[in-house]
């Protein structure tokens, strides 16, 4: 039988984390918010891809009513909203739940179908959703045999994923695993047990209610790789040789500055990481320094006006922070109802503010 604590933490991630010690301060102000609503068959917005043109791909795994397939959606450079592509049904489990999506220097969207909701382990995917002049055109399996694949990173020629939980040590400790696959890899089938080719790393959670590792994942502008430990509620720093391996890693956060951390995304012009403190309902910016300051932090609301609402991932496009709300309750977190409106959050980035 599998595991129970997989479908907790896969759903929840951050379901019954502890308080760890002292907390970056909220923002001192609110800054200007909207809005983004989504229609209500998109009830779990999870992760973003920016694109070129100041548009995003939204990806929509809809775990809290998976009657509604999981779709990709595609929001305008106004806001508008509408259907990228529906993605095919994993064949056993007849479901499918994109989470993490980066879009390839080609135009093609790599997502990471997050299948842990059948009974039977292994059954994650990395997907390519091919695009030709702007549209979605065939999607193709890359890689299956995942456990919980979650985030996913692009850079030279290659594309990451996260599997964030593929594993126990003695300790009980959590094992996660970080894959990279070339572009043009297909219908690769991950070794079970360890021994693949294509892992890059592991990471160890020591958290014991949240047995969750490796999440969100991306690289800075001198090609470091950075992931987010959710259980432990880390950012990890991996500086990787030409071949792949990792030369170097450390830890850059101090333990406790952050609840949770979700999805993360580098923004290259303020040199900094955005984190989804899903537990805590904020945004968090951490920089490459390992300081750890807050964007925006709410109490429970519905997020229509256009507050935090447990958020997972947050992009910048523009002068403008954009948070996918999850909108998922687990014991412990701010958000007590998953509830209509379905939403993004658009926040006006202010002056970011120092933690203590």
């Amino acid at each position: 039988m599998r595991p129970s604590w997989k479908i907790t933490a896969a759903i929840g991630f951050l379901s019954l984390l502890p308080a760890r010690g002292a907390e970056p301060d909220a923002a001192p102000s609110k800054p200007a918010r909207r809005a983004i609503v989504l229609p209500d068959n998109c009830n779990t917005p999870d992760a973003m891809a920016v694109l070129k043109d100041g548009s995003i791909i939204l990806s929509v795994p809809n775990f809290t009513d998976p009657n509604s397939p999981g779709v990709l959606m595609k929001i305008a450079r106004d806001d508008a909203v509408s259907l990228f592509c529906k993605l095919p049904l994993h064949p056993d489990t007849k479901h499918v739940f994109p989470m993490g999506v980066r879009q390839a220097p080609s135009g093609d969207l790599y997502v990471a179908d997050c299948q842990f909701m059948d009974d039977k382990p292994g059954n994650s995917r990395l997907l390519c959703v091919r695009v030709v002049d702007s549209r979605a055109d065939k999607v193709e399996v890359v890689a299956d045999g995942l456990e919980i694949a979650n985030g996913v990173a692009i850079r030279d020629g290659y594309v990451y994923v996260t599997d964030s939980a593929t594993g126990k040590t003695d300790a009980k400790e959590t094992v996660s695993s970080i894959f990279r696959f070339r572009l043009d890899e297909r219908n690769v089938h991950i070794k079970s047990g360890g021994g693949d080719p294509h892992l890059v790393a592991t990471m160890t959670t020591k958290c014991q209610e949240i047995p969750v590792g490796a999440d969100g994942i991306d690289f800075d502008e001198a090609g470091n790789l950075y992931v987010a430990n959710c259980g432990d509620g880390l950012i990890e720093k991996l500086v990787l040789s030409r071949s792949g391996a990792v030369e170097r890693r450390e830890v850059i956060t101090p333990p406790g500055l952050l609840k949770s951390a979700d999805g993360i995304f580098y923004d290259q012009a303020s040199r900094r990481i955005h984190v989804a403190d899903i537990l805590a309902n904020a945004i968090r910016t951490v920089d490459l320094q390992g300081h750890v300051e807050t964007v925006a932090q709410d109490g429970d609301n519905d997020g229509s006006a256009g507050q935090l609402d447990g958020p997972s991932e947050a992009v910048v496009r523009g002068d403008e922070v954009i948070a996918a709300n999850f909108d998922r309750v687990f014991p412990g977190c701010v958000n007590t109802k998953s509830e209509p409106p379905f939403t993004l959050s658009v926040i006006r980035r202010p002056p970011p503010q120092k933690s203590k």
